[in-house]
């Protein structure tokens, strides 16, 4: 075996080696600095290359601020220059909608270090048509830096296959290093040759002063999702190289730059982040979405077309909607399981109203200790003659229609027959509706349903043993059942985390063609819009809903309107100027209704002017009537040994006292008045209703209230269905055709509304309690609704209100689907 000596230098040696390094490191430090001196003064660090026209992320801050008001997402940018004369500048860029903020961490000479800030934005002018400014200022050590502060205004406009931005930079010509600046404009033009995946840019750079053009030459190619590649070439021959990769929310790419003769000038270092992902996360496993009710007619149409959703899990804990806007959610469901996914629901409480939904999924999971509360439907009505007649409170109210029985709640003590009558022929459809639905999904008769109705409630056991559900299972044994289920490896994905997955979309975005939809719900009164922060009572404004309607009347990117109305009435009033706006609407544009659980009296009279009206076969609709009268409390003041005495000058000076009476000839008055606006109701209805004359409203109206399918089978409403056929229709009505469209909702939410809310899912903003949207159809009476929520700050707003109005259009009472 060789022997193997190993040698160790001499100190002198080293020290040799050490001369060497630093004299080599003093040349190359003073020649750097006379380059430096005879190059443009450095304002910012260096930045991967970017075309005028197609920049729209982070980086737009600098490249074209107008390419902001196109941000759907949060992202940001972290860059560290590891290549150049001074190597070692970072920078960070970050991106919200509309907005964007730069910090530039800079070195400038040997001496020298400085930060560039600049904060921009961007906005949608008009047909794809974006603008925008940027502001950056220099915070440094050396004043003759920290001078520095420009003005930049980009334009862009864009369509799928091409884009056109221009830029003006540094308008105010500002100073640095004791001179100003030269202005530059830059013109880009971008082309897609029918997909993403390739972009050729051209972009050709003025700058103040000089008279040669610079030109850019560039392709960027995405051979897949995950790669980019992206080559630019200068007219003095100079040229450029990008690589970046996705990975889900995250990236990582260099640019490096060569002079003519191919040897590298900078590299830049690049780390990428957007809270929309850009990829599928690796590794890759399908979801089971995990849902709550009150977003399954939000999602359901998503997630239907999204490959990567293998089913869907539907949570019912107890709700408390109405029959219409169950059997919504059970058709949103059907249409899911028609691309073959599975649809399980998992019970925790379970109304009849809930066993609706639960009846269309696939199969029924129930925790062990639930129950189904399947019972049936009932109606109730509260009467307080009897309590007012011990106060001493008279009601003194009229009504038109033989079927209006609002008022009875006041002036009887048990229902009337016409009363009893409609609420039984109510019952007995929507009994029949609830039956057919339970048993076309569970595959059984109508008697073996009725059988199991009357013989409820249950215990999750018995709920088993009668084949109500199909297993009992513990919340944490799910994930198990499903994947066991469905004979795949699937992940249980909740509703914000699904909102989340979705992919960036790579395809340029244009403003698309809108349909607004307008949510009319709660009980409708004079002035704005309001509901209680506590109970959530909710109040339709007149000047809220009216404000929207003229708002979007206004909007020529408006095609076509859906008014969504959820609404027992109110204040005749608040109906007639919603109305009103209405009809000046549909003389611009199509107006669709769509009915939620109840649209009636007041409800049914801002639906009239519509071009088609939609209802779900359960809905509560028509009721067309009025009420009006007064309340005399002599009785109770004197009760207390409280008198009054009347002094009056005119006939009728105290028609609105609480201490007077009410004679023939007050009653009379108020008959009249009544008569006139009923008058005026029907010929409303007629004037929308064109089918129906003025006697065949006459004749269904009177007060009556009609289930969705019976409101159809007599002409008060064109189709039944949901709010997705509405919008169907209003599109047809609109000519957008195969078109796609944005919705856009109203009333907007507030800032507050959204900091709360906004985080479930982006898809959408309605996502309410469903408690909040059945308080007004829950009570039995306006006297109902202001004693239950007595002694709250709402109460005193609502009676400010009602007092000073006699003429109410009202749906009185309120169906229970068995809770």
């Amino acid at each position: 075996m060789r022997n193997i000596s190993i040698v160790t230098p001499s100190f002198d040696k080293y020290l040799g080696y050490i001369r060497k390094a630093v004299i080599s490191a003093a040349f190359i430090y003073g020649l750097s600095t006379l380059c430096a001196a005879d190059a443009p003064p450095k304002a910012h660090s260096h930045l991967p290359s970017s075309s005028i026209a197609v920049s729209d992320d982070a980086l737009a801050t600098f490249f074209n601020p107008s390419g902001l008001g196109m941000g759907r997402s949060l992202n940001l940018y972290y860059l560290r220059t590891y290549q150049s004369d001074w190597a070692g500048d970072d920078a960070f860029f970050l991106a919200l909608p509309g907005a964007g903020f730069g910090m530039e961490f800079v070195t400038a000479d040997a001496d020298t270090d400085f930060t560039r800030y600049t904060f921009s934005g961007g906005r949608h002018l008009s047909n794809s048509l974006y603008w925008g400014t940027s502001y950056s200022w220099i915070n440094s050590d050396d004043k003759d830096y920290d001078a520095f502060r420009s003005i930049s205004l980009g334009l862009m406009y864009r369509r799928r296959y091409f884009s056109i931005g221009a830029m003006a930079r540094d308008l105010n010509r500002p100073k640095l290093l004791g001179e100003k600046i030269r202005r530059t404009y830059d013109l880009g033009l971008a082309l897609r040759p029918g997909t993403w995946r390739t972009t050729l840019s051209i972009d050709m750079q003025k700058t103040q002063g000089v008279e040669d053009l610079k030109f850019r030459y560039a392709l960027e190619v995405r051979p897949i999702r995950e790669l980019m590649l992206r080559g630019t070439l200068n007219n003095d021959l100079s040229f450029d190289v990008r690589f970046g990769i996705n990975i889900g929310n995250w990236g990582f790419g260099t640019d490096n730059a060569f002079d003519k003769n191919q040897e590298a000038q900078t590299g830049v270092g690049y780390f990428h982040f957007s809270n929309v992902p850009k990829t599928k996360p690796i590794p890759r496993r399908r979801m089971f979405l995990d849902l709550p009710m009150r977003s399954l007619k939000e999602v359901l149409p998503i997630a239907k077309w999204d490959e990567n959703v293998a089913g869907v899990l539907i949570r019912i804990n107890g709700s408390s909607y109405g029959m219409a806007q169950l059997q919504e959610m059970s058709d949103a469901i059907l249409n899911f399981r028609e691309s073959g996914r599975v649809v399980l629901c998992y019970l925790s409480s379970c109304s009849t109203g809930d066993y609706i939904v639960a009846a269309t999924c696939d199969g029924i999971l129930i925790h062990p200790s639930a129950e189904v509360r399947l019972i049936g439907l009932r109606t109730e009505r509260a009467f307080y003659k009897g309590a007012l007649d011990m106060l001493g409170i008279r009601a003194d109210l009229e009504h038109i229609g033989k079927y209006k029985s609002a008022p009875e709640a006041f002036t009887r003590q048990e229902m009337s027959e016409a009363h009893r009558e409609i609420q039984n022929i109510i019952l007995d459809d929507l009994y029949e509706q609830l039956v057919d639905a339970i048993a076309e999904g569970r595959g059984w008769t109508h008697e073996n349903v009725k059988k199991r109705i009357d013989e409820g409630p249950y215990t999750a056991r018995q709920a088993l043993a009668t084949e109500l559900v199909d297993r009992s299972v513990y919340e944490d044994e799910l994930p198990e059942v499903v994947t066991e289920l469905t004979n795949d490896r699937t992940d249980l994905v909740t509703l914000s985390d699904y909102a989340e997955s979705g992919l960036d979309m790579q395809d340029w975005q244009v403003p698309q063609p809108k349909v607004a939809i307008i949510e009319a719900k709660g009980l409708m009164l004079t002035g704005d819009s309001f509901v209680d922060p506590f109970l959530g009572t909710q109040v339709m404004g007149a000047d809220t809903i009216t404000r929207i309607v003229r708002e979007v009347k206004d909007d020529n990117d408006i095609k076509a309107v859906v008014l969504r109305i959820d609404s027992g009435g109110g204040l005749v009033t608040a109906a007639d100027t919603i109305w009103r706006e209405l009809v000046r609407l549909t003389e611009v544009k199509p107006l669709v209704v769509s009915m939620g659980d109840v649209a009636a009296s007041g409800g049914y009279y801002i639906a009239a002017p519509a071009d088609t009206i939609v209802a779900e076969p359960g809905t509560i609709t028509g009721s067309i009537g009025v009420i009006s009268g007064k309340y005399s409390f002599k009785g109770l003041y004197e009760k207390f040994g409280v008198h009054k005495e009347i002094i009056k000058r005119g006939e009728h000076a105290d028609f609105y006292s609480d201490y007077g009476d009410y004679p023939p000839s007050e009653q009379a008055i108020v008959q009249e008045q009544v008569q006139e606006i009923y008058d005026d109701f029907i010929k409303k209805v007629a004037l929308g209703r064109t089918e129906l004359t003025v006697e065949d409203v006459n004749r269904l109206g009177q007060g009556r209230i009609w289930s969705g399918r019976q409101a159809q089978e007599n002409g008060l409403v064109d189709q039944l269905g949901g709010l997705s056929l509405a919008l169907a229709i209003a599109r047809e009505r609109a000519g957008l055709g195969e078109k796609s469209f944005e919705i856009v909702q109203f009333p907007k939410r507030t800032w507050l509304s959204q900091i709360f809310g906004t985080f479930q899912l982006p898809f959408t903003t309605r996502f309410k309690n469903s408690d909040t949207e059945n308080a007004v159809e829950e009570n039995g009476s306006l006297l109902q609704f202001i004693a239950k929520y007595r002694g709250l700050n709402t109460t005193m707003r609502l009676l400010n209100i009602i007092r000073k109005q006699r003429f109410f259009l009202l749906m009185p009472y309120h169906i229970s689907l068995g809770n």
